[in-house]
């Protein structure tokens, strides 16, 4: 089944998608902007993304001090991961 939209109504929605799109990452790229003058070296979204969560993965493991034995050890392998894929990508 197609459904058939007037090229105008394609457009529009086409446009309003990539202006929402855009608006949504921007958030990212001032980050990686932060981090790329922080790191000194060029830094994309990907990259920017993956510091992001190791970050996330550090304070999950250090900032909660009532959880399981468990929970913390998931915290450390997610760390271990994501600092892994930072190596790798940066």
């Amino acid at each position: 089944m197609t459904i058939n939209m007037p090229q105008s109504i394609n457009n529009r929605l086409s446009s309003t998608f990539s202006k929402i799109t855009e608006r949504l990452n921007m958030p990212i790229r001032k980050l990686s902007s932060y981090y790329a003058m922080v790191l000194e070296r060029d830094i994309n979204s990907k990259q920017t993304w993956a510091l992001l969560e190791a970050q996330a993965a550090f304070f999950l493991g250090i900032l909660p001090i009532g959880y399981a034995f468990i929970v913390r050890l998931a915290a450390l392998v997610w760390l271990l991961i994501a600092l892994k894929r930072c190596k790798e990508l940066l």
